[in-house]
């Protein structure tokens, strides 16, 4: 499990821009024996069939990462940038990062200026995203153009994936290419069994911004339930329990309500349920501020139920994201006694 999340996470997939991650989650998917497809929207699904045709129950992750978009390319070579996704600028300053052209990928650093040429003004400026700028070692706007670098093209934080002692993994895009790595697991327990629901896997593009893949995938597919596995800020050191009570280490979370959705009760239910059987470590949020790919989903048709899982983690829409390693494996094991009950 961990050598595919450091595929994953090594590998490019700006929302947006996907494609790359698609086609290695169908890479994998092929050599599970199973069969997948990527939709028009450039969302992947793969299907196991189930008993009862009438039922289906749509299990999604999410593809893409936060990153940042090529906006502006000066005359000395420098490229300037904007958001593509929910990131804190503060953390950009000094970074390496990976700009995504036609004819390949190319590093390239966040420049700060110096602490020796910094006045008392600038301590104390706020950061503005117009001033940051990407040095890739090119002179001139010239040099930038033969790389093919244009505007437009995406820029994505530079693989880092580790281990952080015996029971953590960092790395950039952990969200949610967790998700994906847990899908693949799912996939590959579920292979063999033929369900009452028919149960479609979908790893949906452009969450970050907007949830735009998996509502695409749900007129598609017409599931009459979804599950929402992806993951969640979780209390550091900074951080109070009145904010939030999720901790890395604790077990999954079960979410009952977000800025955008009211999670099934009925799902919800059963998802502790489950929980307290199997003896699995869970935790029950509440998040204001928040949106996942429930958003979108949930109100497809006629409604459809939703049920969303997360996987805690430190550092959020950052190059150091943080998760716990036995809360990945808790989550895939909370997900899959739920769907062999259906």
């Amino acid at each position: 499990m961990l050598d595919i999340l450091k595929h994953l996470t090594s590998t490019p997939g700006p929302a947006g821009f996907e494609n790359k991650v698609a086609e290695l989650l169908q890479t994998y998917i092929k050599k599970l024996g199973l069969n997948s497809h990527i939709d028009n929207m450039g969302n992947l699904v793969a299907t196991i069939k189930g008993k009862n045709p009438d039922k289906s129950i749509a299990i999604v992750v999410h593809t893409d990462e936060v990153s940042l978009i090529v906006k502006y390319i000066s005359d000395e070579g420098f490229i300037y940038f904007d958001l593509n996704g929910m990131i804190d600028t503060r953390i950009l300053l000094g970074l390496v990062v990976d700009v995504i052209s036609d004819k390949g990928t190319y590093p390239g650093a966040i420049g700060v200026k110096g602490k020796h040429l910094l006045t008392e003004t600038d301590l104390n400026n706020q950061i503005v995203l117009e001033n940051l700028w990407i040095d890739v070692g090119a002179s001139s706007k010239i040099e930038v153009h033969k790389l093919g670098i244009k505007i437009g093209d995406p820029i994505v934080f530079h693989p880092n994936f580790q281990l952080l002692g015996k029971n953590h993994v960092l790395s950039k895009a952990l969200d949610n290419r967790i998700g994906c790595v847990i899908m693949l697991d799912l996939l590959k327990n579920l292979k063999n069994i033929t369900p009452n629901h028919t149960l479609h896997f979908v790893a949906a593009v452009q969450e970050e911004i907007g949830s735009r893949g998996a509502k695409v995938a749900a007129q598609i597919l017409h599931p009459t339930q979804a599950i929402i596995i992806d993951t969640t800020p979780a209390r550091d050191p900074t951080t109070s329990k009145q904010q939030t009570p999720i901790e890395v280490g604790k077990g999954p979370v079960i979410r009952i309500l977000d800025s955008a959705t009211v999670y099934s009760k009925e799902i919800t239910k059963q998802l502790i349920s489950i929980a307290q059987k199997h003896k699995l470590n869970f935790q029950l949020d509440v998040a204001t501020g928040f949106w996942t790919d429930a958003s979108t989903i949930h109100t497809v048709d006629s409604g459809i139920p939703s049920g969303g899982i997360f996987i805690p983690r430190f550092s959020s829409h950052s190059p150091v994201e943080t998760a716990n390693i036995n809360d990945i494996k808790q989550t895939s094991s909370l997900v899959l006694e739920y769907l062999k009950l259906h």
